[in-house]
């Protein structure tokens, strides 16, 4: 690959594709909507090109890449359905259809929002071929991933495009504004709150492992279609928490919630944050408790198989690393 496009470059996941990608090598063009975003990838050794995913026009900067990485999307900003439609489907289609013109490989970052919420203490586990259940219609995140990976599919049957959809959980890492800020904030006064006894296995990744994932669907020519990317090493509730805990210089006292309990106190801190900060994002809100109890219901076994996924960060690392970036970072 001499050239990789790839968008939401100053994002989570986006920031470890392209600084991973220039390590090893590869040439990188990013998309970025301001000047702060084509300073930090110009920093990191990649060209940076002024634009917008929902913007056709703007995707002529891609006419020269070897392969696509679309990796921009809303995820927990309080727009209208209309603004999420705009930007996480017709920017994926603008990434399809540019990919498609152009005879190159498309890398799209989904999500398992697509499955929908799955019933509690279902068995098995969720893999790619697993039912799609109704979504809130409130969900605007979920229904625009969803909607985006029907498209990846209308515009593959019109062409010859040749997609991969990775379907990270949870995600967090270096640059990671949304998930770790809020667990460092509960933390921080030395009290961690377990929602149950705290054994359970967290659905969450690491985003650079993701970012591996993304390399290895660029590098396998004959992945095809979605893969989910859950399960980089399992760390349970407690363990997450401490992991953080000491990142942080912190020695945590555990305090023991029983769900329906933490479902009461996560409804009421959503509904304050909605009242007190009404243009923010209002943290783990009503679904937080649930997070938190629940168990990793997802399964990689097809990216592990097929891609040959190996994540090689552990979570101890990974917890660490990333905490102590965002306590450096918090003040920016």
């Amino acid at each position: 690959m001499h050239n990789v496009f790839v968008t939401g470059g100053t994002g989570l996941i986006g920031s470890h594709v392209v600084r991973l990608l220039v390590k090893a090598g590869h040439g990188v063009t990013a998309m970025v909507r301001d000047d702060a975003g084509a300073v930090l990838m110009q920093s990191w050794g990649a060209k940076a090109v002024r634009g917008a995913v929902e913007d056709r026009e703007s995707w002529s900067a891609a006419r020269n890449a070897d392969a696509i990485v679309h990796s921009a999307a809303l995820v927990s900003q309080r727009s209208a359905w209309e603004t999420f439609q705009a930007v996480n489907v017709g920017g994926t289609e603008n990434a399809a259809r540019t990919a498609a013109q152009l005879g190159v490989r498309l890398v799209h970052i989904s999500s398992v929002a697509v499955y929908g919420r799955r019933p509690q203490g279902v068995p098995n586990a969720v893999t790619e071929q697993a039912q799609w259940l109704p979504l809130r219609s409130t969900d605007y995140y979920a229904r625009s991933k969803r909607a985006a990976e029907q498209v990846l599919r209308q515009v593959a049957a019109e062409s010859e495009l040749s997609w991969v959809a990775l379907r990270p959980c949870v995600v967090y890492g270096e640059r990671d504004r949304v998930f770790l800020p809020r667990i460092v904030g509960f933390l921080q006064r030395g009290i961690a709150p377990l929602v149950g006894r705290g054994g359970n296995t967290l659905t969450v990744v690491y985003a650079g492992n993701v970012a591996e994932a993304v390399f290895a669907a660029l590098t396998v020519d004959d992945a095809a279609g979605p893969f989910n990317t859950t399960n980089d090493g399992a760390i349970s509730q407690r363990d997450f928490f401490a992991a953080v805990g000491a990142a942080m210089g912190l020695r945590l006292r555990f305090i023991h919630l029983p769900r329906p309990v933490a479902t009461s106190l996560a409804v009421g801190y959503h509904g304050m944050q909605r009242v007190l900060r009404p243009r923010s994002y209002p943290g783990f809100g009503i679904g937080a408790a649930r997070f938190l109890a629940a168990d990793n219901p997802f399964s990689s076994d097809r990216a592990r198989t097929e891609l040959h996924w190996r994540p090689s960060t552990p979570p101890a690392i990974a917890i660490e690393r990333s905490t102590k970036w965002f306590t450096n970072h918090e003040t920016e």
